[in-house]
């Protein structure tokens, strides 16, 4: 896994930062923008794209931070069972990002730990606040880790707020390269996120 851990504001320990090392990206953790629309996050809620410079990371490029997490697997199409290295990996990655919610899940004998988070809207402009947007989703099955997955879903419209959908922002790397031994890296390891 190429995934560091790092703070969006120097010294607090905050860990709101997921920098991808072979993409030098960084996410900001799913926890920063639950619960607001789309439209509340491109104008500016937190601070995250104006104050900050996140912006709504593509599809593609949710893909390829999901790949380098070791998640392997998406949609319901792929062959089941899914490898449990899958599973292992969406902990981790949820571990770093954030953005959990628990749901009972009857008809696995489990329980459902689902991530979603908006994407880049795919039309030209700004969405109107009524237009669908597409979410990126983790399903972590906590005791059934073969049947654990990735996929893509609408997620509601651009104005609606959803205490359980997030936003994937993402800004290119602004950390200098020799600070970079002094961040958290999670290889193998999880560490506690500060909430």
């Amino acid at each position: 896994m190429a995934l560091v851990q790092q703070n969006l504001v120097p010294g607090t320990g905050d860990h709101l930062i997921t920098l991808d090392t072979e993409t030098n990206l960084e996410w900001l953790s799913l926890d920063a923008t639950l619960n607001l629309s789309y439209l509340e996050v491109l104008s500016g809620a937190g601070g995250y794209t104006t104050t900050y410079g996140f912006r709504y990371a593509t599809g593609a490029e949710i893909a390829l931070l999901l790949q380098h997490a070791g998640i392997t697997k998406y949609g319901l199409t792929q062959v089941v069972p899914f490898p449990q290295s899958n599973h292992v990996a969406m902990e981790t990655f949820i571990e770093l990002m954030g953005g959990v919610s628990l749901y009972p899940s009857v008809t696995s004998g489990s329980v459902l730990i689902q991530t979603q988070g908006m994407m880049k809207f795919r039309g030209a402009g700004v969405p109107s606040p009524t237009v669908p947007m597409s979410a990126s989703q983790l399903w972590l099955f906590k005791n059934n880790p073969n049947s654990s997955y990735a996929d893509t879903n609408p997620a509601g419209p651009a104005g609606k707020r959803a205490p359980e959908i997030a936003s994937y922002l993402v800004r290119n790397g602004v950390q200098a390269a020799s600070s970079l031994s002094r961040s958290k890296t999670v290889v193998k390891t999880r560490t506690s996120r500060r909430r």
